[in-house]
C-alpha cells in the first residue's frame, strides 16, 4: 500500500504533468484556433496607441475593461510577441486551474478530464477576458469558506475589471449560509428543474440585471444555437450527484462546508443552463459555476464504492464527454492547429 506522502508525491506530479500538456496545447496553438484569438491578439497590439488616460477610462459598448487593457498594456510594452502572449496566458489559466483542482479535488483524473471535455478548456481557448475573470472568481472562494467578505470582494472586484459580467458572482458569498443536506438538495434541484418552465418569465428578469455592453449578446440565433444536450447535462448532473452522494461520509464540519458550497454552484450552474435556452449570454453566466459543477461531479463519482456501478458509471463519464469533445466545432478550436503549421481553412 502507498504512504500518505508517496500518494501525495503521485498526485502532485499528475497535477504537474497535467498543468505542463494543458500550458503547452493552450500556450503553442496557432492564432487562428479560437474564434476571438486573432481579435484579442489586435486588441493586444492596440496598447500601442493607448496612454494613461484612455486605459482608466470605462469601457464603453464592447470596449476592453479597464484589468484587461492594462493586461496587454503591460505585455506590449514588455515588447512579448504574440505566441508569447498566448503561452504567457496559457501559462496563468493552466497553473490556477491546476492548483484550484489539486486543492479541492478527491480524485485528479477525472476532474482533469471534465475540465478538458466538458468545463472551462474550449472557452479558454477563446474568451480569453471570461476565463481570467472566471479563475479570479474561483479563487475568491477560499474566502468564502474563511468567512473573509472583504477579501472576496476585492477578487471579484478584481475579476470585473477583466469581465463586467464577474460582478454577478458577488452573490454567491451568501452560499456559505446554505447547508446542503440530500432532502434539501433535492427540494432545491426541484425548483430549479422549474426554470426549463418558467424562462419566458425568469429569463427576461435576468437580462435586466445584465451588463448593458453584453446585451448585444442576449438572445439565442442560428449563429449561436443552444446545445439542448448541453443543457440538459447541466441539469442533471446536480441530481446525479446527490442520488449517489453519502453525506455520512462526509468528515467534519470543513467537508460540509466545501460540499455545500459545490453544491450551490453546481445548482446555481443548474440554473443558468435552464435560461439559456431563452439567451445565450446567460447560459455564458454559467460559466463562473462551471467549476463547481466539474469538481463535485469528479468526486462523487471517485467516491462510488460498488465496483460494477463505478465501472458502469465511469464509462458513461468517459464516453460522452469525450465523444462530444470530439465532435464539437465549438469555439474553433477544432481543427487544432500549432502554431508552426500552416493553417488551412
Amino acid at each position: 500500500t502507498l504512504t500518505i506522502s508517496r500518494l501525495h508525491r503521485r498526485e502532485q506530479i499528475f497535477t504537474l504533468c497535467s498543468c505542463l500538456t494543458l500550458f503547452f496545447i493552450m500556450g503553442l496553438r496557432h492564432y487562428r484556433v479560437g474564434t476571438d484569438t486573432a481579435q484579442y491578439l489586435r486588441v493586444f497590439h492596440s496598447s500601442e496607441y493607448l496612454d494613461w488616460k484612455q486605459l482608466i477610462q470605462p469601457s464603453k459598448k464592447l470596449d476592453m475593461e479597464i484589468g484587461f487593457k492594462l493586461y496587454n498594456y503591460i505585455l506590449y510594452h514588455l515588447h512579448v510577441s504574440d505566441q508569447v502572449y498566448l503561452m504567457i496566458y496559457a501559462g496563468i489559466v493552466s497553473v490556477i486551474s491546476s492548483v484550484l483542482i489539486y486543492k479541492y479535488c478527491k480524485h485528479l483524473f477525472w476532474v482533469f478530464y471534465l475540465h478538458t471535455t466538458i468545463g472551462l478548456f474550449t472557452m479558454s481557448m477563446s474568451g480569453m477576458r471570461q476565463t481570467l475573470a472566471c479563475l479570479i472568481c474561483w479563487l475568491s472562494v477560499e474566502y468564502i469558506l474563511k468567512k473573509k467578505p472583504f477579501r472576496f470582494l476585492f477578487l471579484v472586484l478584481l475579476a470585473t475589471s477583466f469581465h463586467q459580467s464577474a460582478i454577478f458572482f458577488v452573490i454567491f458569498y451568501f452560499a456559505r449560509y446554505f447547508k446542503i443536506t440530500k432532502l434539501s438538495g433535492w427540494f432545491i434541484s426541484g425548483l430549479c428543474v422549474l426554470c426549463v418552465f418558467l424562462r419566458s418569465v425568469l429569463s427576461p428578469l435576468m437580462m435586466k440585471v445584465l451588463p448593458e455592453k453584453y446585451l448585444v449578446y442576449t438572445l439565442t440565433s442560428d449563429k449561436y444555437p443552444i446545445n439542448p444536450i448541453l443543457v440538459a447535462i447541466g441539469i442533471l448532473i446536480p441530481m446525479f450527484c446527490l442520488f449517489f452522494w453519502d453525506r455520512t461520509k462526509l468528515k467534519g464540519e470543513q467537508d460540509k462546508s466545501v460540499y455545500s458550497l459545490l453544491f450551490c454552484g453546481s445548482f446555481c450552474y443548474e440554473i443558468l443552463s435552464a435560461l439559456s435556452l431563452s439567451s445565450m449570454m446567460i447560459g455564458r453566466m454559467g460559466m463562473y459555476f462551471y467549476f463547481f459543477n466539474v469538481v463535485l461531479l469528479g468526486n462523487i463519482i471517485a467516491e462510488i464504492e460498488d465496483r460494477k456501478t463505478r465501472y458502469i458509471i465511469s464509462m458513461f463519464a468517459i464516453l460522452l464527454p469525450g465523444y462530444m469533445f470530439f465532435k464539437s466545432q465549438s469555439l474553433g478550436i477544432s481543427p487544432y492547429y500549432f502554431f508552426w503549421q500552416t493553417y488551412q481553412l
